[in-house]
């Protein structure tokens, strides 16, 4: 089946309706912009732009949440092609396992080194411990959109960013004031309780919100319960700078159902909260912009256990702080050159206490702190090469110095090609990901080999991609690219003999694909939107990597105020072994767990009710079914989804 999508794969979609926001934040923010080709009103991806440094991002906005009747980031980006997720539950993400997380054209799978860099307002979000994302803390309702950069972005983002993901928090951008209320209940005692309002009085913006939001789950201990609320204010100082500052916490937790077959676990339940602020000073005037970011976010998590070698319970405490200060400026040089420079520094870590029903068993890692101190730069300049065509090289390098490790130099080399209706993309960059914190709660506390982790460098990921986009009217828009990963030193656990075990940079990998999209918008009320990825890996057995991930959807508004939104999806079988684990050109494809391809399709029924003033889609009754033809899958083996799932929910905007 896979050599027969590889040779083409033609699709027609179902319908949609959304409109393109504003661009990525960060470097794409540049003073002379190339004429973006933008893929507008698709349910599933609200736009994909091309950087001007070559690379895609695709954006999923409010409206595109909306449709998607989205309680979470993995439910939001599920449906983006060349993301894949993992879970256990309807509602709560159990982060202590394959519970949770989401994955990028086959990145993000080495676990808790996740690779892939969560951000909120282009600062970095993760368990300053264990390194990877949490989904529970990354509160979907608060984006105005959300960013999928596809690719490695070492000179912008830095460490961890084999792909990123960054949510935009909601601002007032026009005068006047706006308040939604959105109530959700269904099947498995499942609601969602959401508030959110905002204004604009002169120079001064608001907005804040809050959600709660729980299910008992489809399956015994598949239960789950989130809060959270968030903040934002702004001023305009003048026509040049403004400054704002977002604050945000959370409270949440999730259990573990354990596999089908086997005695539900004794204790299992993954507990997060967090706290966190953004100060950010920015600038934007004739020939210059840039901002000055200083964040910090301090999380919990409290895993409830069970010990069967004990016959007892314990828990793994783990509390961490990451802070920052994050400093961009683009200035253009000519009408065609601009520069761009930044300074960053981050620090993250963290304290663990592992405790124990007998004390005398318990384990602690005292406080422990990593950093990075970087500087990058990026140039690009703009040829006309007449009739309206433009061609844009452009290239950046970022020094990184690790408390650490080894140092590491990324470089980056971009170029577009373009006029009004099409443009010819691709870009190399290499990334890079340090071992986290965890590798000094390894070797100093569980293997009592002091300090034999800052022997480990960096994983390293060279991507090339080469891609077309085509706009040949408003209504439509395609576009196709292929990529090249190949990865070394990637971190891996040696189990003994001899003991103890140890990690090491023994695994390398290649993972070549081919990705497109189509939307069209035929008529006003209605638009479609398809997605494809293929992957093709080395070794066979890279988890998380699917051999095709297909999407379909969109929206068709019928009868003035009925809207059906609707998509579906596959997803080829996939391996899902923990990658930190085992390496992968070693172990026998037979032993390694996989998870069987599956189609699921989903839908929604809105009905319209009476325009108070908001923006699209305005208030709305609606039904909601997830997995509408009942189908069986897993994430993980032993883990299976819900099957068809109702919700009801009624929005009001005013």
């Amino acid at each position: 089946m896979r050599s027969r999508l590889f040779g083409g794969l033609t699709v027609l979609a179902l319908a949609v309706s959304g409109r393109a926001v504003a661009q990525s934040d960060a470097v794409a923010d540049s003073v002379y912009e190339f004429p973006p080709i933008v893929i507008v009103a698709n349910a599933i991806v609200d736009q994909t732009t091309i950087r001007d440094n070559g690379t895609k991002v695709s954006t999923v906005s409010m409206a595109q949440i909306r449709d998607l009747a989205a309680l979470d980031l993995p439910s939001a980006l599920r449906r983006v092609p060349g993301v894949t997720i993992s879970r256990y539950n309807l509602v709560g993400s159990y982060g202590g396992g394959e519970g949770g997380t989401i994955y990028i054209r086959g990145q993000g799978a080495n676990r808790p080194g996740a690779a892939i860099q969560t951000m909120v307002d282009g600062v970095p979000k993760f368990v300053g411990v264990w390194t990877h994302p949490l989904m529970d803390v990354l509160d979907v309702d608060r984006a105005e959109r959300i960013d999928v950069y596809k690719s490695p972005q070492p000179v912008q983002y830095g460490n961890m960013s084999l792909g990123a993901v960054n949510l935009v928090t909601r601002r007032m951008h026009s005068q006047g004031r706006r308040t939604s209320l959105t109530a959700i209940g269904g099947q498995q005692s499942t609601y969602s309780l959401n508030f959110t309002h905002g204004g604009k009085s002169g120079a001064f913006d608001y907005y804040f919100g809050g959600t709660a939001r729980g299910s008992k789950g489809h399956r015994k201990n598949a239960d789950g319960r989130l809060r959270s609320w968030w903040g934002r204010a702004g001023y305009q100082l003048n026509d040049t700078w403004n400054a704002s500052v977002i604050f945000s916490g959370s409270d949440n937790w999730a259990d573990d159902p354990g596999p089908v077959g086997g005695a539900a676990p004794r204790r299992g339940r993954f507990n997060t909260s967090d706290f966190s602020v953004n100060a950010t000073l920015a600038n934007r005037g004739e020939r210059t912009s840039g901002f000055v970011k200083f964040y910090a976010d301090d999380g919990a998590i409290g895993w409830e256990q069970w010990s069967r070698t004990s016959a007892n319970w314990f828990n793994t405490n783990t509390d961490w702080l990451n802070s920052g200060i994050r400093i961009q400026q683009n200035v253009l040089l000519s009408d065609a050159t601009e520069l761009t420079f930044g300074f960053d520094y981050d620090s993250y870590g963290g304290e663990v206490w592992e405790q124990h029903a007998d004390p005398a068993n318990d384990k602690r890692l005292p406080k422990v702190n990593f950093s990075n101190t970087a500087g990058y730069a990026r140039i690009k300049h703009t040829f006309e090469l007449g009739g309206g065509t433009l061609l844009q090289p452009s290239a950046g390098a970022r020094f990184n110095r690790h408390n650490t490790f080894d140092d590491q130099f990324a470089p980056e080399l971009g170029i577009t090609l373009g006029r009004e209706k099409w443009t010819v993309f691709g870009n190399y960059t290499r990334g890079f990901n340090y071992a986290g914190v965890y590798s000094a709660w390894f070797y100093n506390v569980a293997w009592h080999r002091t300090d034999g982790y800052k022997d480990l460098k960096a994983e390293l990921v060279d991507h090339y991609e080469l891609g077309l986009k085509l706009q040949p009217s408003p209504r439509a828009a395609f576009e196709f690219s292929v990529f090249h990963d190949r990865g070394s030193n990637r971190i891996r656990m040696v189990p003994p003999p001899p003991p103890p075990p140890s990690f090491a940079n023994i695994d390398s990998y290649e993972i070549t694909g081919f990705e497109t999209s189509f939307s069209w918008n035929p008529v006003n009320p209605l638009s479609l939107f398809t997605g494809l990825t293929l992957l093709s890996m080395s070794p066979e057995s890279m988890p998380q990597s699917p051999g095709y991930t297909f999407t379909v959807g969109g929206n068709y508004r019928f009868l003035k105020k009925f809207q059906l939104s609707a998509d579906m999806s596959a997803v080829d079988e996939r391996y899902v072994i923990n990658g930190r684990f085992a390496n992968l050109n070693a172990v026998p494809l037979a032993n390694i767990p996989k998870t069987d391809s599956y189609v699921i399709v989903n839908a929604k029924l809105s009905y319209m009710l009476a325009r108070f003033g908001g923006s699209p889609p305005g208030s709305q009754l609606f039904i909601a079914v997830e997995n509408l033809t009942n189908t069986g899958y897993e994430y993980k083996p032993g883990y299976p989804m819900p099957g068809a799932t109702a919700l009801f929910g009624l929005t009001v905007d005013y």
